[in-house]
């Protein structure tokens, strides 16, 4: 189905000028309309199949204006819209459902991008009087947008869901790849590498201080005190301001000694003192959802002074030499308590790393190692040591790195072809162009 809310987002965001370009209908001026097509209760007027028109010149998609291209557009307009009010007839007709509170977050989420391309709300509210709708009446089509798609999403993902698979050759699937070559763009340079990452170490007596706090946070708290209160006083990391909020989270996104706390805790249980790599924590898990946990906690960190960076700065050097003289990566990323998910980095295109990791990384070839890199800003800093474990370059992609994803593609547009086919099968249309 046609992504509507994103196309009437951009007319709604054109309409200013589309205003200029477009004059209403004048006092007296005939304004003709007529069925074009007929899909079981639903009738398709020539002004929908306009409407859609002007979307595509507003929306800045080039339209034909030679009249057998024109013919043309206006058939695939047509045929898509019978296609869509298929399946929405399909899916209303199979019960399929939407809940009020998921259109009402996708129209506030939809409104603020919106809005956000106009420079004031003077000119927001500008742009819907052009084009001729209240706030309330643009949210109701936003709605009535959103529900539709996603009932159509639903009911398509369930139905193909219970279709046995299609037969795809290999010949569909390399003419497929050779004619659309350009849709899967250029294939980014990768690099795939193994960390270790070191993080400055507090003093003993850094340490010392910080379990102090803790515990007389714990005493606080066994003496009646608001755990949401106490977080918003002495936590030291940004869920402070929220009272230690850290919303939901799945089993593995921790580190390993919070993770293995909440994870063995009962909602409304509050932990004792838990030390990771962070520092100390008081764990509150508020409440449990299939594989989540929803929690707070109070941090509290030792201090780190600038002597502790350097000794790790120091540690760093002795990893990255230690690499380079073959020892093991994960022996190593196991020993200074480096992340699980950051310790094996696989196919991760350069522009995305940060911008010292990528250039640390240039000419490194596969076996060389990388770095220290200074990662995580701030007054604490930690460091990455990178070992390359194999490279890509920037290219275009090959048959073979594509071939699982054009199979996917061609088995979906298969599965929907069938699916149109039954509904034409069984619905009344009538297409009178």
């Amino acid at each position: 189905m046609r992504t509507r809310i994103a196309l009437f987002a951009a007319v709604l965001a054109a309409a200013p000028a589309a205003a200029q370009t477009t004059p209403a209908p004048q006092p007296g001026e005939e304004v003709w309309d007529g069925v074009l097509a007929v899909v079981g209760d639903t009738i398709l007027l020539r002004s929908d199949v306009q409407l859609a028109l002007e979307q595509l010149r507003a929306s800045g998609t080039p339209v034909p204006e030679d009249a057998a291209g024109l013919q043309r557009t206006v058939q695939q307009i047509l045929d898509e819209r019978i296609n869509d009010l298929l399946l929405l007839e399909a899916a209303r007709a199979a019960g399929t459902a939407v809940s009020d509170a998921e259109v009402q977050a996708a129209v506030a989420d939809q409104e603020r991008q919106v809005r956000q391309r106009f420079p004031t709300e003077v000119a927001f509210a500008e742009a819907l009087a052009g084009s001729g709708r209240t706030v309330e009446a643009y949210r109701t089509e936003l709605a009535a947008q959103f529900r539709d798609q996603t009932v159509v999403q639903r009911y398509v993902r369930r139905r193909m869901g219970e279709m046995a698979p299609v037969a795809i050759t290999e010949a569909e699937i390399s003419e497929f790849f050779t004619a659309n070559r350009e849709r899967f763009g250029v294939r980014p340079a990768t690099v795939t590498f193994q960390q270790v990452i070191v993080r400055p170490v507090a003093s003993d007596s850094a340490r010392q201080a910080a379990l102090t706090t803790i515990q007389r946070v714990q005493r606080e708290l066994a003496e009646g005190g608001d755990f949401e209160v106490l977080a918003r006083r002495y936590s030291m990391d940004g869920s402070k301001d929220r009272g230690g909020d850290l919303g939901w989270f799945r089993q593995g996104q921790m580190v390993r000694n919070f993770d293995l706390a909440v994870f063995n805790m009962r909602p409304g249980q509050t932990s004792g003192i838990i030390e990771t790599e962070f520092g100390f924590h008081i764990i509150k898990l508020e409440k449990v959802r299939s594989g989540e946990r929803q929690a707070r906690h109070i941090l509290i960190q030792p201090t780190i002074t600038p002597a502790d960076v350097e000794r790790a700065r120091g540690r760093a050097d002795s990893v990255a030499t230690a690499l380079r003289g073959g020892a093991n990566p994960a022996e190593l990323a196991a020993r200074y308590n480096t992340p699980d998910e950051a310790r094996f980095q696989r196919d991760i295109p350069l522009e995305r790393l940060p911008a010292p990791m990528s250039l640390a990384l240039t000419g490194v070839e596969t076996g060389g190692v990388a770095g220290p890199v200074q990662v995580d800003g701030g007054p604490n800093p930690s460091f990455s040591v990178l070992r390359v474990s194999e490279r890509t370059t920037q290219g275009e992609y090959t048959l073979d790195e594509q071939r699982e994803r054009v199979r996917g593609i061609i088995q979906e547009q298969k599965q929907m072809q069938r699916l149109l086919a039954d509904l034409r099968r069984d619905t009344y249309v009538s297409i009178q162009l």
